[in-house]
């Protein structure tokens, strides 16, 4: 009988350290997704924050009053509070860890 006990724990210690090792692994697989995630997301609103710049010095450009640069500004506002959003969402994301 205590052959068979020590066999049975043998077999539940493998098992446990086999979820062990899956555990820790799915855990560095999801940190590496978070990182990636974190570097996607900085280089999305970087390349943004650099189109909103280019917008802005062509809107410069035009004469004051002109309905294209009043057009231009108006989306430059939206793009303006876009990035402002997608960065609140972000931190807040980020926040939850």
């Amino acid at each position: 009988m205590f052959p068979l006990i020590l066999l049975l724990l043998g077999v539940l210690l493998a098992c446990l350290l086999t979820i062990g090792r899956r555990h820790r692994r799915r855990l560095a697989q999801l940190a590496e997704r978070e990182r990636a995630t974190a570097a996607v997301q900085d280089t999305l609103l970087q390349n943004m924050q650099g189109l909103i710049l280019r917008f802005q010095s062509v809107s410069h450009r035009l004469p004051e009053g002109c309905n294209e640069r009043a057009a231009i500004e108006a989306i430059l506002d939206q793009a303006d509070e876009a990035l402002a959003e997608a960065r609140n969402r972000m931190a807040a994301l980020r926040d939850i860890d």
